[in-house]
Parts: C-alpha cells; sequence; structure tokens
C-alpha cells in the first residue's frame, strides 16, 4: 500500500501547471482573435468564404478549450489526490511503528516540494531518540528535496548547516522566518517549533507554539496525540520549576509560573495538580492575605484538595479578621499559616505529580483509514 502511494507521489510530482495555463492563455487568446475576424467577416457581405472558415476554427477553438478546461478539472483533482498521499506518507513517518516503512514514507517525502514534508523532515532529523535508520532516510531525504526544489534554496542551506551545528536556536529563527510571515501557516511549522523550545528546556514559549500547532492540526490531525502528550510535558515541567523556586523560597518567581499554568490548563488538569491552593500557599509565603483567600476560594469552589484548603479557612480568617489585634497574637496566627502552608505544599506535590506517560507511537485509528474517511 505505502508503495502504492510513493508511486503516486513520483508520478504526478512535477505536474506540467506552467505549461497548461501558457496554453489556456493562447487558446484564450486564439478564440477572442477568431470571434473578432469572423465578426468582421460577416459584416462585409463579399466575404462569405472567409466567415465560413473563421466561424469552424472558431468552434475548433472552443472545443480545444472545452478539452482544455475539462483536462484542468482532473488535474486539479489528481493534485489533490497527490497533496492526499503526501498527507498519508507524513503520517506514516511519523506514526507508523515499522520502521522500514518509515524510512519508505521518509524517502517519499524527498520527492516532493511540499513545505509542510520539509518541516516533517527536519523535526526527525533534529529528534535524538528516532532510530539511526529514520535518521539517515530523512536527512537523505531532505538533500534531495533541496536539489529538486529552487524555491528555498537558502532555507535548506540554512537549516542543513543548523542541523550539522546542532543549532536548536537557528533552526526555531529560520523556521519562524521562513514559514510563519506568510498568509500560510503549517501545523508543522508551530509543532517543530514548539519541539525545539522543548530541546532548549523553554516551556512557556514551547507551550505557546504547540498550542498553535493544536489548532493548525484539526483540518488534516497529522500529529494524532502527539501533540497534546508534548504539552503535557510542558505542563509538568512548568509545575515542576514552580514547585522549585517555591522550595528555593523564590516565592515571586513561583507565582508567576503558577499563573502560567493557570491560563494553559484545563479545568480537570488545574484539579488534578491543586493549582488554586498552591497558589494560595505562595501567597501565604508572601503574607498577601487577600489574594490568598481569593485563591483559597477558587481551590475550594473548584474542588482543588478540599480537606487540605479548609485547614486554611480559619488562620486566614483570623488574620484578615482580626478578634484579637495584639501585634504577638497575630505573629503566631501567621506562624502557623506559615508552617501550615509548607506542609499542605509537601503533600500536594508528592500525591499530584506522577510520571509522564510513553509518548503515543501509534494512532487509535489506522492511518489509512483515518484518510479515506
Amino acid at each position: 500500500m505505502l508503495t502504492a502511494i510513493i508511486h503516486h507521489i513520483k508520478a504526478g510530482i512535477f505536474g506540467r501547471s506552467a505549461r497548461i495555463f501558457s496554453f489556456t492563455a493562447i487558446v484564450a487568446l486564439m478564440i477572442t482573435t477568431n470571434l473578432q475576424a469572423a465578426a468582421d467577416a460577416l459584416s462585409n457581405n463579399h466575404d462569405d468564404g472567409m466567415a465560413i472558415t473563421l466561424i469552424i476554427a472558431l468552434m475548433i477553438s472552443l472545443t480545444v478549450g472545452a478539452a482544455l478546461i475539462i483536462g484542468l478539472v482532473f488535474w486539479g483533482r489528481k493534485q489533490d489526490h497527490i497533496g492526499e498521499m503526501m498527507l498519508f506518507c507524513m503520517k506514516f513517518l511519523l506514526r507508523s511503528d515499522d520502521v522500514a516503512e518509515r524510512c519508505a514514507s521518509a524517502r517519499a517525502l524527498g520527492e516532493s516540494r511540499d513545505d509542510g514534508a520539509l518541516l516533517v523532515l527536519v523535526d526527525i532529523i533534529a529528534d535524538e531518540e528516532e532510530p539511526e535508520e529514520v535518521h539517515k532516510a530523512a536527512r537523505e531525504a531532505l538533500h534531495q528535496m533541496s536539489e529538486l526544489s529552487r524555491k528555498h534554496l537558502d532555507v535548506f542551506a540554512e537549516l542543513e548547516m543548523n542541523i550539522e551545528l546542532q543549532d536548536t536556536e537557528g533552526i526555531i529563527n529560520t523556521v519562524i522566518e521562513r514559514f510563519e510571515q506568510g498568509k500560510k501557516r503549517y501545523a508543522q511549522s508551530a509543532y517543530t517549533i514548539g519541539r525545539h523550545y522543548i530541546r532548549l528546556g523553554h516551556f512557556v514559549e514551547a507551550r505557546e507554539w504547540l498550542t498553535k500547532a493544536d489548532i493548525r492540526n484539526r483540518k488534516f490531525n497529522l500529529y494524532g496525540d502527539r501533540i497534546d502528550y508534548w504539552i503535557g510535558i510542558c505542563n509538568r515541567n512548568l509545575l515542576a520549576e514552580a514547585d522549585a523556586s517555591y522550595d528555593a523560597a523564590d516565592y515571586y518567581q513561583a507565582k508567576e509560573h503558577y499563573a502560567v499554568l493557570d491560563h494553559g490548563l484545563n479545568n480537570e488538569e488545574k484539579r488534578q495538580c491543586a493549582i488554586y491552593l498552591r497558589t494560595t500557599c505562595v501567597y501565604c509565603k508572601l503574607k498577601d492575605y487577600i489574594n490568598a483567600d481569593q485563591a483559597l476560594l477558587q481551590a475550594l469552589e473548584n474542588n482543588h484538595q478540599t480537606d487540605y484548603a479548609l485547614e486554611l479557612v480559619p488562620l486566614l480568617r483570623q488574620l484578615l479578621n482580626p478578634a484579637d489585634d495584639r501585634q504577638g497574637k497575630l505573629n503566631e496566627v501567621e506562624t502557623k499559616l506559615d508552617t501550615l502552608s509548607s506542609d499542605i505544599m509537601l503533600k500536594i506535590k508528592k500525591t499530584f505529580v506522577g510520571p509522564a506517560d510513553p509518548i503515543p507511537t501509534g494512532s487509535a485509528t489506522p492511518v489509512g483509514q483515518e484518510l479515506s474517511s
């Protein structure tokens, strides 16, 4: 099946679009000329023979034009079919468990001039966890593509140099400059940028680009569950960084990280890691009791470890509405709240930060079935 797909791509990838449209212009010019000549001849009663000849020529031109239009329609359908086969090969390369199939898919993409295929190959080459055979096939395909395509000659040179030097930032800058500035945006470019930001450990930027990739990916579903997986990796690392800042008593940094997570997680993920309760504990450490009380209210409303959250309520109430405003008494309550916040953070960190799931390698729906549906 994959062999047939590769044959389709090789057979149709170099369509004679320029010649077809040039021929269209010539036929249109012929028809216009014949119409004008026929009109002039018909207006001259002494040139009936010439008029008949021109009318016949006009009919021939119309016939050729109709045939050409039909041909263009079929050509357009063939190009759509080639695009589907290209997508099929990219899915095989990204999501198949068979190394031989992946290598064959990479080589087939090397026959193309498709920007999306180029970006997929770049990401595969940069992934150190890919099998050596797949790496080699992707490198050869990228080199072959550079020889066939004149569209991005300088881009190929930049990318190949950046890959050779393992210049991750250079790859990011090249992809952003060349594939994120025009009207057409690719899921592959956003995904590649996000993956490279992960390699740099820049998880905020990585999640931002992967979120863009997720939106763009909805049309063709090229990546399956991979985008969600890598966004999850970003969230787990951001949570770990925030907790590390908390442990180092860098509470302002921890607060910023938790705020970023708050805007990037869905409600279930927020509940799973008790993000509002974590934020409450940070505000308690900063002695910002008004914001701590608001975060605690959100934790209770969204069931973020309610048992632990309720332990904080009486102490915060005593500080916000003190019945005994003596400084010594307030200091005692603050000390208790500080200690309790540390204890709660220790508990929720142990309970709610689990190991990463394995990366999804296959699709829940077979690639062929998914494409044909």
